[in-house]
């Protein structure tokens, strides 16, 4: 056991003798995923964690029409910049130091979240009983590429191939030839390929079914593909489309808490921080969810064991960009979705989309102060 789950399971056995506390947690990811760990921290410590799920992308609309708000949120990294919708306060930089996490926790100078599993990105899974995987994206026959294409997540790559990116510095960067470009190859690609145009469960079923054999999915969505497909499951890196690599965007899921909760509570929340970071803890979520260890000397311990799909996720991890915590790529993420769906309707061309796209986020910033 090395030295730094040691003295955490120290430090959970010596506060032990606190009176038992009931937390609640929110989770963005899976009830899963963290409850044989809770089962576990409550066995050593007596506090109870009570888990509720709510989607990631309905997380922010739950809070907001939430009277009473959890102590506790499991979500993606980049939801952290709603430091004031969530009522979130932060934790001991200490701890992201002791573990030495990749920032995606910190928003300016805190910690808002701590990094408890990496990933959160795409992958191109294919069929192995009906295809070979292809490196560029235009090789892949009409009609059998799937993706829900009106999502801004899954246009980014798009973007990001492009040349692209939504933020210069403190700036909105939507207005651009590269936005232009990547608007009308994407309209263009979804032309070939129709089946893009319905949501993303109906995409996974028709990859299942073998009506398409190319899907461009989140790790999120590998154990349940592998479950039904088994070997018939392949995955790739992400193709190059129009001679540039896609790149795809991560994150960590984090733990946050609420800033206003009581001396015991906060106390309890760092102890659970602690032991969801030791190395047998980070080892388990991992075997258990297929989402990589946010303590690196774990996922490096982890990866002579790998299977050949996870060496795939873990190369796709290295290769993607971390997602901004700035809270203005959350005000991004509202106009792109609004614009590409006006856009795939017909309503508006590129060149209008990209000004549109632009024109919305400044009037959002602005509203919002």
């Amino acid at each position: 056991m090395r030295l730094t789950t040691l003295l955490a399971t120290i430090v959970l056995l010596a506060h032990g003798s606190l009176s038992a506390e009931t937390l609640t947690l929110w989770n963005a990811h899976s009830l899963e995923h963290l409850q044989p760990e809770l089962t576990r921290f409550e066995k050593i410590t007596g506090h109870k964690i009570v888990q509720q799920h709510f989607r990631a992308d309905q997380f922010r609309d739950r809070v907001l029409s939430s009277v009473l708000l959890p102590d506790l949120y499991f979500i993606p990294s980049d939801q952290i910049s709603n430091v004031q919708e969530y009522h979130l306060g932060p934790w001991p930089d200490t701890i992201p130091r002791a573990y030495q996490l990749r920032d995606d926790g910190q928003l300016g100078n805190s910690w808002y979240g701590m990094p408890i599993n990496m990933g959160n990105q795409l992958i191109l899974y294919y069929r192995k009983d009906l295809v070979a995987p292809v490196s560029r994206l235009e090789d892949i026959p009409d009609g059998k590429l799937a993706w829900p294409s009106k999502q801004a997540y899954w246009f980014i790559p798009f973007l990001t191939s492009s040349g692209g990116w939504p933020l210069n510095g403190d700036n909105f960067s939507l207005d651009t030839p590269q936005m232009v470009a990547a608007l009308q190859g994407y309209v263009a690609l979804i032309a070939r390929h129709p089946v893009a145009q319905c949501e993303l469960m109906c995409n996974e079923q028709a990859f299942i079914k073998g009506e398409v054999s190319y899907l461009l999915d989140g790790d999120w969505a590998y154990q349940t593909l592998k479950d039904v497909l088994g070997d018939r499951l392949g995955m790739a890196l992400m193709p190059t489309w129009q001679g540039q690599r896609m790149v795809p965007l991560s994150s960590s899921y984090v733990m946050a808490r609420r800033g206003d909760l009581s001396d015991t509570k906060r106390q309890i929340s760092e102890e659970l921080v602690r032991f969801l970071l030791a190395d047998e803890t980070q080892k388990a979520l991992y075997e258990r969810s297929k989402l990589f260890p946010s303590v690196e000397r774990v996922a490096a311990n982890l990866s002579d064991k790998m299977s050949e799909d996870m060496r795939i996720l873990h190369q796709q991890l290295l290769k993607s960009r971390a997602m901004p915590n700035d809270r203005k790529m959350m005000i991004v993420w509202l106009v792109m979705g609004k614009s590409l769906e006006l856009f795939l309707s017909g309503e508006f061309s590129a060149q209008e989309t990209a000004h549109n796209m632009q024109t919305m986020a400044v009037e959002e910033e602005g509203s919002a102060r």
